[in-house]
């Protein structure tokens, strides 16, 4: 079966290309043909697609995605999702024209990404961090979702088993960011109090209780009372007893992430991946101890989410800038800070990021609530729109520049070029948002805006 997608600009994702009116020919799953223009008139074998009014690109990869197999959730080993969780937020990476991610649950085994792989057309591929101390903090944070099977695996065995970076290291969950806040935090204050706190009043009671870089000895006592007023903890909890609650939900998880993250960056430069840290306040410090220690090294490190923003804005351009030096690209998130704006509502950190052309390399969503962040394809849209990319450059953020850092996750995939993978994407050039269709080895997995019966396996 071949297909003619024609008369849409065509972005094939090289970083500086682009073809108005071109064409894109899919034929035997690849990329068969991509064309300056199509003469109307002529005769193809074939279904024709009039892109007209439409941007066509290659289908995106997402390096950074969480909640798509059915194995342990997030860096804390949370229990896995029921099956139609998992499957839907693949339909919703594939509605909005994602055609890979990786799995950076990396407690997962191969078998688990390759059973989420094989069920759906995204292509799903594996990370791991079966490292002895980020596996004690997945225990110590939660632990729910980790069987004996998961205890006994090791980075060498999932490389082996064909998993192609090592992460995600650290996370919210393990490290008291935004997963504490939360999940952990709140579940710890009703059971103690019955009053429910929400993500945000945690949040606040816990920088109070902690600071911003998670010290037990940065307790400000004032700001904890006014934050557990504004929660509704009068009376139900003394402050003393507050701070301990807290502290005893983010502390015993917090040394362990800390040296997972250094045991997952030591093992990258060991076995030749790349890894993948969670960028943040409370990590800022390990990061800038392993980019001395790397200076110099192939190994390379992708620091996840270098928009976190539990940074302030001049301490993420710092911390990237840093990277930059040290040979370690930084990653932007879009959370649900575009559109969303539910768990991350501001895009100050985002905006102060790409406005550098250096400083981002590429673009991913991480996970948002329950599964709901903005789309990549909206990530790639807006970084065009302001100007801080051109729209080749902003595609290849999601495309090539991703194949590129992380060699095995799309090794044909990321650029319309013949021979190549025939994932492909038509989206509406005034709202990328508006993806109409989505082919995955030449195979149309959504039409017109919906899925079609090839998504799902």
């Amino acid at each position: 079966m071949s297909t003619l997608i024609h008369g849409g600009t065509v972005v094939p994702g090289t970083g500086s290309t682009v073809l108005e009116s071109g064409a894109v020919v899919l034929r035997n799953g690849r990329v068969g043909d991509v064309l300056g223009r199509w003469d109307s008139g002529q005769a193809f074998q074939g279904e024709a697609i009039d892109a007209s009014g439409c941007v066509v690109m290659p289908g995106l990869i997402n390096s950074h995605a969480h909640g798509v197999a059915p194995g342990a959730l997030l860096p804390s080993g949370a229990p896995a999702l029921p099956d139609e969780q998992w499957m839907g937020n693949l339909d919703r990476h594939l509605l909005a024209g994602t055609t890979t991610v990786l799995n950076l649950c990396g407690f997962c085994t191969m078998d688990e990404v390759r059973e989420a792989d094989q069920r759906h057309a995204v292509h799903v591929r594996g990370a791991t961090s079966h490292l002895p101390d980020a596996y004690r903090a997945a225990r110590m944070a939660d632990g729910r979702g980790l069987s004996a099977q998961h205890g006994r695996m090791t980075v060498d065995k999932m490389l082996e088993d064909g998993a192609v970076a090592i992460g995600e290291l650290g996370g919210g969950q393990t490290l008291g960011g935004g997963g504490q806040d939360l999940t952990y935090i709140p579940n710890a204050i009703e059971k103690r109090t019955g009053v429910r706190v929400s993500s945000a009043q945690a949040r606040r009671m816990k920088e109070a209780a902690l600071g911003r870089f998670i010290d037990v000895d940065a307790c400000d006592t004032a700001e904890l009372g006014s934050s557990a007023a504004a929660a509704g903890l009068t009376g139900h909890i003394s402050l003393a007893e507050l701070r301990t609650v807290i502290a005893t939900s983010v502390m015993p998880s917090f040394e362990p992430a800390i040296n997972g993250i250094r045991e997952g960056v030591r093992a990258a430069r060991r076995f030749g991946v790349p890894a993948m840290v969670h960028s943040a306040a409370a990590t800022a410090r390990v990061m800038r101890e392993l980019m001395d220690e790397t200076h110099g090294d192939t190994v390379r490190v992708i620091a996840s989410h270098a928009n976190h923003p539990s940074h302030t804005p001049a301490e993420a351009v710092a911390l990237a800038t840093l990277g930059r030096e040290h040979g370690w690209p930084a990653e932007a998130s879009v959370f649900d800070l575009l559109h969303r704006k539910r768990t991350v509502t501001t895009r100050e950190h985002w905006d102060a990021l790409l406005e550098d052309p250096g400083l981002v390399s590429v673009l991913a969503t991480d996970y948002g609530h329950e599964g709901h962040h903005d789309e990549l394809i909206s990530a790639v849209q807006d970084v065009a729109d302001r100007g801080y990319r051109t729209v080749a450059g902003a595609v290849a953020m999601a495309t090539s520049a991703v194949a590129e850092l992380i060699p095995g996750i799309a090794p044909n995939g990321g650029r319309l070029e013949v021979g190549r993978d025939g994932d492909l994407v038509v989206a509406n050039a005034e709202d990328f948002r508006d993806v109409k269709f989505v082919f995955i080895g030449g195979v149309c997995v959504v039409r017109n805006g919906r899925l079609t019966s090839q998504a799902r396996r």
